[in-house]
């Protein structure tokens, strides 16, 4: 029998600047809000189009979590 875990990307808008996602991928994998703001900084300046595309995707796509 399998065991599927219930944790789920998400976007986080209790603690958002834009739309929240890189809070929600920051709670999902345990990390540092500013790490993970400062890696989606440099995708922006290294893949602009992919990124802003990427990020507004997920913002849009993504369920929202409020409180968290």
């Amino acid at each position: 029998m399998r065991n599927y875990s219930t944790r789920s990307w998400y976007c986080n808008k209790a603690n958002r600047k834009i739309f929240g996602v890189c809070s929600g991928l920051a709670d999902y994998y345990n990390s540092s809000v500013t790490v993970v703001r400062i890696v989606a900084l440099l995708m922006l300046i290294t893949f602009p189009g992919l990124t802003l595309f990427a990020y507004i995707a997920a913002g849009l796509i993504l369920p929202a979590r409020y409180g968290v």
